[in-house]
C-alpha cells in the first residue's frame, strides 16, 4: 500500500509539471498575489521515536505509519513568499523500553494527537517574476502539539505520560498545480520534530549509561506525505 501511494505521489508531482509546461506555452497562469486559500490534506505518517525500532525487531514495521489529516488556511503577499496556519488531527504509535527488561519482550501502544504549525512558504517559481501554473515550494515553521488517548503498553515498569503538550519545529515541500478558477492539488512532503514528552516518554540519563547504544535522541520526529486540494480566493 505504501508502495502504491508514494507512486501515485510521483505520478501526480510528473503530471503537474509536464501540464506546467503545457499551460505556460499557452498564456500566463493567475497571480497568486494578494489571495487568501484554504487547504484540506492527508496521507500517512511514519513516527520515529525511542524504541521504534523495536517494532521492526517484531516484524511489525508498518505499524509505525499512521494516517493524519490536516486543514490549512494561508495568504500569498507575492508571488514568491506567503504564509499557512495549518492544524492536523491523526493517530501515532511508540514503544516502551525493551533494553532493560528482564524478559525483553515488545510493548507496543498507540495515542492521537492535534497540532498546529505557522510555516513562512516560499515559491520557488516567483523568482522567474511571472506566476505559473506549477508552483514548487519551500517551507519551514513553528508550532506544538497535544498528544492524548494513550493506550496501555502493559510495561512491567516504564509508565506513558499521558496527555501531553510538547514545541515543535518543521520544514517540507510542496509540489502545487492549480487551475484557472483557483482550484488546485498538491503534493506536501514534510518532516516534523517535538520536544521528548510528545509520545509520552522522556528517556533519562540513567537510561542512556546503563545500555550503551540505547535512543537517547532528545526530539520525537515524524515524517508525512500527504496529498491535497487548495481554493485560492
Amino acid at each position: 500500500m505504501m508502495k502504491q501511494f508514494i507512486c501515485i505521489v510521483c505520478a501526480l508531482c510528473l503530471g503537474a509539471t509536464v501540464m506546467s509546461a503545457q499551460e505556460e506555452e499557452r498564456q500566463q497562469a493567475p497571480s497568486h498575489a494578494g489571495r487568501f486559500f484554504i487547504a484540506l490534506q492527508g496521507g500517512p505518517a511514519l513516527n520515529i521515536y525511542e524504541n521504534a525500532f523495536s517494532y521492526g525487531d517484531n516484524g511489525r514495521t508498518m505499524d509505525l505509519l499512521t494516517l493524519q489529516g490536516a486543514l490549512a488556511v494561508g495568504y500569498d503577499f507575492s508571488e514568491v513568499f506567503g504564509l499557512r496556519l495549518q492544524g492536523a488531527f491523526g493517530k501515532d504509535a511508540g514503544a516502551c523500553n525493551v533494553r532493560e527488561t528482564a524478559g525483553g519482550g515488545f510493548y507496543p501502544y498507540i495515542f492521537r494527537h492535534v497540532n498546529v504549525f505557522a510555516d513562512a512558504v516560499l515559491n520557488l517559481a516567483g523568482f522567474r517574476g511571472r506566476s505559473t501554473a506549477f508552483r514548487p515550494k519551500l517551507y519551514a515553521g513553528l508550532g506544538g502539539a497535544h498528544t492524548f488517548g494513550f493506550t496501555d503498553p502493559s510495561h512491567p515498569w516504564q509508565k506513558v505520560v499521558n496527555k501531553n503538550t510538547v514545541f515543535g519545529f518543521r520544514g517540507g515541500f510542496i509540489a502545487e498545480y492549480t487551475f484557472k478558477p483557483g482550484i488546485g492539488i498538491y503534493a506536501d512532503l514534510c518532516g516534523e520534530a517535538y520536544t521528548d514528552m510528545y509520545n509520552g516518554l522522556e528517556p533519562t540519563e540513567e537510561d542512556k549509561r546503563r545500555f550503551e547504544g540505547y535512543p537517547g535522541f532528545p526530539l520525537d520526529l515524524r515524517g508525512i506525505i500527504s496529498l491535497g486540494v487548495v481554493y485560492h480566493f
